[in-house]
């Protein structure tokens, strides 16, 4: 995990800590912890010690997130498996020349002809709100995932990181990305993306923050995870995206 991503969701948190300056933990009202065994310092703390420490504390739910399975606790359940993808930017061709770019250049030309305008911004308005919300009612989402994407304006307000891409029709906002950085700037992400049902938007967005990766001289395009599902990682392979790691989710409940 890295700072700029920890202080997004940190923002859909209740209390949040540093287990052992290594481990990002994230608790809510309810007592429904998160552990983030991606840690700063992966060696230097034993996840199995985390893990126990944490089920000592007064809490309900701890949900252990880890590049794989951790073998700690007898009624641990698999909750979710996911792949976090990367674009290589220095291989992409940004022109979509050639035949295996043939699928991309036709859905992003087709897009572009609408006329779509796109944006960059830090002001999360009304309008962000209302984008949000219709693309909440066409997703089903954890509880976590509502509360990170309803914290969006308080991210925004409260850091000076990060940025949205945004895109437009006939001035009217109709999806956006949030977009951060981290490793010393070698890597741009796009971990939330959120839309109007709009064909094609999906495929311009990705284009737009491509073109703005290569531009900037950024190395790899994080384009987040499949969500364990099909369509989505045949989404990202599309755009020649490959898993850079696997993300564990696993689920102890005390009571």
């Amino acid at each position: 995990m890295y700072e700029h991503l920890l202080c997004l969701y940190s923002s859909a948190g209740y209390r949040t800590a540093l287990y052992g300056e290594t481990y990002p933990v994230f608790v809510n009202k309810y007592g429904d912890t998160d552990v983030i065994l991606f840690g700063l310092r992966e060696n230097s703390v034993n996840k199995v010690d985390c893990i126990k420490d944490l089920l000592k504390t007064p809490l309900e739910t701890l949900n252990i997130v880890s590049p794989k399975p951790v073998n700690s606790h007898e009624s641990a359940e698999t909750k979710s498996f996911e792949r976090d993808y990367h674009i290589d930017v220095a291989r992409f061709d940004i022109n979509l020349r050639g035949g295996e770019y043939k699928q991309i250049r036709y859905r992003v030309n087709r897009a572009e002809r609408e006329g779509y305008e796109v944006r960059i911004s830090r002001e999360f308005t009304s309008d962000h709100v209302y984008v949000l919300s219709r693309h909440l009612t066409q997703n089903s989402y954890s509880i976590w995932d509502y509360e990170e994407l309803l914290s969006l304006e308080r991210f925004f307000r409260e850091h000076n990181h990060g940025l949205m891409m945004e895109i437009y029709s006939n001035d009217k906002l109709i999806g956006f990305d949030v977009v951060d950085f981290f490793e010393a700037n070698d890597i741009m992400v796009v971990p939330l993306g959120i839309y109007l049902q709009v064909p094609g938007l999906a495929d311009l967005m990705m284009y737009e923050n491509l073109k703005y990766a290569k531009t900037n001289g950024y190395k790899w395009l994080d384009i987040g995870s499949d969500c364990g599902k099909k369509s989505l990682r045949e989404f990202k392979e599309k755009w020649f995206a490959s898993p850079k790691y696997e993300i564990h989710v696993q689920t102890v409940k005390k009571n």
